[in-house]
């Protein structure tokens, strides 16, 4: 039997040297499963910024914009899974989409040090089937996630919050205007103004959000607004003027152009054709 294929899951660990620091920001369609062997590390995710350790699982799901880079001159180490929604629909019907959908919403789970050798071995198996291959590999990696998920179930009933991931000042002012252009992203905003919001000037905070992001502010601004066009493409019956309109976009037509050169497909066809996704 053969390796699942990237379509279905993907499992690997990776040593990271010193300084390592992910070139941009970026998405894809499939779900994530990432933990932090070893190192610290910073994640920006959407609008969100959070400094998480050795230990610590972070889940993604389809699309979310999100960047790495190491916080430390410690060597890094991770584990990341990658698997398509026919796995997520699998898990949701095991245990309950509105518990699924709520470890998501966490994102972040910083696992007790009790329990990191559990989670390390379910990671350690996943990874082992996926590259040994037999024909029992395809359901025991089914099983491995099942069991991954029962426990980030728990944990999410039953974890107490606390300050762990605080933020530097630099990075919590990023962190405010990325609210804000995802509060404001369907307005005219400008990059003068979102740095008039956060008091900086325009050139600081240009050079500031590009290094925490990932991204420069027209392509963030952009992200979102695409984002939120084809959720709104695919969960309403909006006309593709109208959803061009509510989007930000003051021309219907440059959206059917960006849209094209983004996503390689007309917002018509991206409704109707969910395979594109």
């Amino acid at each position: 039997m053969q390796r699942p294929t990237y379509e279905e899951i993907e499992v690997n660990t990776t040593k990271q040297g010193k300084y390592y620091k992910m070139p941009n920001a970026h998405f894809h369609n499939a779900y994530e499963i990432y933990y932090l062997l070893a190192g610290t590390r910073k994640f920006f995710i959407e609008s969100e910024i959070y400094n998480i350790s050795k230990g610590t699982l972070v889940l993604l799901e389809r699309n979310v914009m999100h960047k790495t880079e190491y916080s430390s001159d410690k060597l890094g180490e991770r584990t990341y899974v990658l698997f398509n929604d026919s796995y997520y629909r699998s898990i949701a019907e095991a245990f309950g989409e509105n518990a699924v959908a709520s470890c998501f919403e966490r994102k972040v789970f910083p696992i007790p040090h009790h329990r990191r050798g559990y989670i390390e071995s379910i990671l350690r198996q996943l990874e082992s089937e996926y590259n040994g291959g037999d024909e029992y590999s395809r359901r025991l990696m089914e099983i491995y996630m099942q069991e991954l998920f029962i426990f980030l179930i728990r944990y999410d009933k039953n974890i107490v919050e606390n300050d762990e991931h605080i933020l530097s000042t630099g990075d919590e002012i990023i962190q405010r205007a990325a609210r804000y252009i995802n509060e404001n992203y369907n307005k005219n905003i400008s990059l003068s103004d979102t740095a008039s919001f956060v008091g900086m000037s325009s050139t600081y905070f240009s050079k500031k959000f590009k290094d925490v992001t990932g991204f420069g502010f027209k392509e963030y601004i952009l992200n979102i607004r695409m984002k939120k066009a084809c959720t709104l493409l695919l969960e309403t019956k909006l006309p593709v003027t109208e959803i061009a309109y509510e989007t930000g976009f003051n021309d219907s037509n440059y959206f059917g152009d960006v849209f094209k050169r983004i996503k390689g497909i007309s917002p018509l066809k991206y409704r109707k054709n969910r395979e594109y996704i």
